[in-house]
């Protein structure tokens, strides 16, 4: 059996893999008596997965690039704060995930209207600037090339010109890590209590900013007690995998709303419109 044909088996019956604690997908109360708290070093892993969840959250918050003008660029050039830009066409999502994606710049060969940089305080800033802006002799007496707006200034600055996206690829590696732990805790580790493995796979992987990640671990066996977890699912069946799905269809829609929302009435740098899914 691979293992999509047993995480269906568990998803519809919950009897795929024996377990102590579950019959036909129902807690067994009667075992209570028998649940202990969870070993000290599963503690401290939990915390450990939570405080790189955080520090992905808050990173991600922060590198996050930011809609500003050409004024805040030249003053950025000009204070010596630039290390890094590049252009290109359009933003574009680089990964599927809902939580594990970041802003990619995508370029179609040409130097496109978008102006990215990176500052020496770790933060992305953009500007939509016409391309055609500001033009010089390529060589003297013949014609006129376009030269994009403040592509003297950085020059002369020595600013180089490379991918300043490079550390949000960096924070993306950190949630894929996070998502790999859970894969496989969840493949390999005891059956769930609180719902089957394709009800955690949908929202662990589905509700945005990696909320659901948060809930698994202090919801679920094996981070906490396992007289807790059932206590409070005693007698109910498990959740199965359409009640994730929807509660992570549900939490990207209304994230979106929220953060659209947060956005008009917060601002570009609490909010920026390149995390709005």
């Amino acid at each position: 059996m691979n293992t999509a044909q047993w995480l269906f088996a568990d998803a519809q019956s919950g009897t795929a893999w024996h377990d102590p604690f579950v019959t036909d997908g129902a807690v067994r109360p009667s075992l209570l008596r028998h649940a202990g708290k969870p070993a000290s070093w599963r503690r401290a892993v939990r915390a450990l997965l939570a405080a790189a969840w955080v520090v992905w959250l808050v990173s991600s918050w922060w590198a996050a690039p930011r809609e500003t003008d050409l004024a805040r660029a030249r003053a950025d050039v000009a204070a010596g704060r630039v290390q890094s830009y590049q252009r290109g066409d359009t933003w574009s999502d680089a990964t599927s995930f809902s939580w594990n994606r970041h802003a990619s710049l995508r370029s179609w060969g040409t130097d496109g209207p978008l102006l990215v940089w990176r500052t020496t305080d770790g933060r992305l800033h953009y500007t939509v600037t016409d391309v055609v802006s500001g033009t010089e002799p390529d060589e003297p007496g013949v014609g006129l090339t376009p030269m994009p707006p403040l592509a003297r200034e950085l020059d002369a600055a020595g600013v180089e010109r490379s991918d300043p996206i490079g550390p949000l690829t960096s924070l993306t590696a950190v949630s894929t890590v996070l998502i790999i732990v859970f894969l496989a805790i969840l493949r390999f580790g005891p059956v769930p209590v609180a719902g089957t493995r394709w009800f955690w796979f949908w929202l662990v992987v589905g509700v945005p900013l990696g909320f659901g990640f948060v809930y698994w671990l202090l919801r679920e066996r094996p981070w906490t007690s396992a007289a807790g977890t059932i206590a409070d699912a005693a007698g109910d069946v498990r959740r199965r995998w359409y009640v994730g799905f929807a509660i992570s269809f549900v939490a990207t829609l209304g994230g979106s709303l929220l953060a659209y929302g947060l956005h008009r009435l917060l601002g570009e740098w609490m909010i920026p419109s390149t995390l709005i899914s």
